[in-house]
């Protein structure tokens, strides 16, 4: 099964089954019943149960937004607090994930637990005034 149902292996002008969309987003058919029960729009007046694919990415699509929360440049997500905190002392710690992208951690000024951020590897001049970086274990300010 997918750890994230991704849209875009649903075609938007077609209709789908049940079945068939947990199939195609490699779910299981419960989820895709509780994504009707939570208010992805059906076609319920003949049976089988139909689902527009084009609501269906929409569906997909909000629910992977709703989530989101904006940050502030100077702010990380603090999985504890569940919001943009400032990490502690502004220190991160800067780990490369790919060729373009770093993962900033550090730890909630508020909470002490852990901060993320992932940034691309471009905007690092764009934040440098910001945080004191620490580059495995050498602090740049």
């Amino acid at each position: 099964m997918a750890k994230r149902p991704n849209p875009r292996a649903i075609r938007a002008a077609r209709t789908y089954t049940i079945d068939e969309a947990a199939l195609a987003l490699e779910v299981s058919v419960g989820t895709v019943r509780a994504w009707v029960k939570a208010g992805l729009p059906i076609m319920s007046k003949a049976r089988p149960f139909l689902i527009l694919g084009d609501a269906l990415r929409g569906f997909l699509d909000a629910r992977r937004t709703s989530g989101r929360v904006e940050l502030l440049p100077d702010q990380l997500y603090c999985l504890r607090c569940k919001a943009g905190r400032r990490p502690e002392g502004l220190l991160v710690d800067v780990l490369p994930q790919t060729p373009k992208t770093a993962r900033l951690f550090g730890f909630c000024e508020v909470c002490g637990g852990n901060c993320n951020r992932m940034i691309s590897l471009s905007q690092i001049d764009r934040i440098r005034p910001i945080f004191v970086f620490d580059f495995n274990g050498t602090k740049q300010a």
